[in-house]
């Protein structure tokens, strides 16, 4: 009699173990199926109602792609963020040597500095106070000069390829040397100026 209660208790465990067994595994089946996402191919988008394929279909390799379908995507140059300096009085300092690429210079007092040889390629200077400033030799590349007073001001031998000086007043400026490759001057004050012939 002892045995039988013995068996008829294992039996009954094993069963219960066995169903709580394969409703865990039924769960953890549906909460996978509901979170998983297909991956799309490059350029496609995933449907917000996929569902997961039937795990026993054979895998098809569908996101292989071919050398010549895939698209060269140029690697871009990271631009450095700029320091912010908007509206800064620096008025006749000695800026030789100062690191200003991308810098926010907007609105700055920089009459009477001497910038010469300083990196500001890609700065914004737009209504900055440049009036007798020495820019001699500097990178003023891609540069927004918008506005600025850049009167008497000697920019002799800068780099000012694509730099925009668009309203500025470059009245009595020394521009000899000075590269203008694709420069934006329109509605620039150039009186006085001096170019290189």
């Amino acid at each position: 009699m002892y045995q039988s209660k013995r068996q008829e208790l294992l039996f009954t465990l094993s069963a219960v173990l066995t169903g709580a067994t394969l409703l865990a595994g039924v769960g953890i089946y549906t909460a996978l199926k509901n979170v998983e996402t297909p991956a799309a191919a490059p350029n496609q988008q995933v449907p917000q109602t996929a569902s997961v394929p039937d795990i026993t279909e054979v895998p098809v390799d569908t996101l292989v792609a071919s050398p010549e379908d895939t698209p060269i995507v140029p690697i871009q140059e990271q631009q450095e963020p700029g320091k912010n300096l908007g509206g800064v009085n620096w008025k006749g300092k000695d800026l030789r040597g100062m690191k200003l690429r991308n810098a926010n210079l907007g609105g700055a007092n920089l009459a009477n500095t001497d910038l010469s040889g300083v990196n500001l390629s890609g700065a914004i200077l737009s209504g900055a106070n440049l009036n007798n400033a020495n820019l001699s030799g500097v990178n003023l590349s891609n540069a927004s000069l918008g506005g600025a007073n850049l009167k008497n001001a000697n920019i002799s031998n800068a780099n000012l390829t694509s730099a925009d000086f668009r309203g500025a007043n470059l009245g009595d400026a020394n521009l000899e040397g000075a590269i203008l490759k694709s420069t934006l001057l329109e509605g620039a004050n150039l009186n006085g100026a001096i170019m290189s012939k």
